[in-house]
């Protein structure tokens, strides 16, 4: 596993997915951490979660502020953003992480097999609390228009 490579299949699954399926203009700052995203400035973050199986295996996390995600939501079900309900929101969440894994392993090697799990809306601060080897994961800082979104990768565990 090269991380580098793994880094660019990862960004350009985010790419496909935010930026083609959502239109979702998107900038790859050079520096951020996840910490980064429970600034006092930014709103509620929300986590999807996806584990995965294959040549090597672990588990991938999307970090989203609440009120982007509820107008992805809106737009992902044709819905007037009003009627989302916090469920829907949880669900579209759980389908990008769902989406962006799968395009991740693709970008990354076609050859190779990779077993998605099944995706999980998850407790942003149990993710926060978690102190995964940092030599393992791979974290991407997002920017948009709006506000900042994250992807994280960590691999072994």
């Amino acid at each position: 596993m090269e991380k580098k490579s793994l880094m660019t299949a990862m960004k350009n699954s985010i790419s496909d997915v935010l930026e083609t399926m959502f239109f979702m203009p998107l900038d790859y700052p050079d520096t951020g951490t996840i910490e980064d995203l429970w600034r006092p400035e930014y709103s509620e973050i929300l986590t999807g979660k996806l584990d995965f199986k294959g040549p090597f295996s672990g588990y991938l996390i999307f970090f989203i502020p609440k009120e982007m995600a509820a107008s992805l939501a809106a737009r992902f079900l044709g819905m007037d953003e009003g009627k989302v309900s916090q469920e829907n929101v949880n669900e579209t969440v759980k389908e990008i992480v769902n989406m962006i894994a799968g395009g991740t392993f693709s970008h990354y090697d076609e050859s190779e097999v990779f077993h998605l799990g099944i995706p999980e809306f998850v407790d942003p601060d149990s993710v926060r609390d978690h102190d995964p080897d940092l030599e393992n994961v791979i974290f991407i800082p997002i920017d948009t228009l709006e506000d900042r979104i994250g992807l994280m990768m960590v691999i072994g565990n």
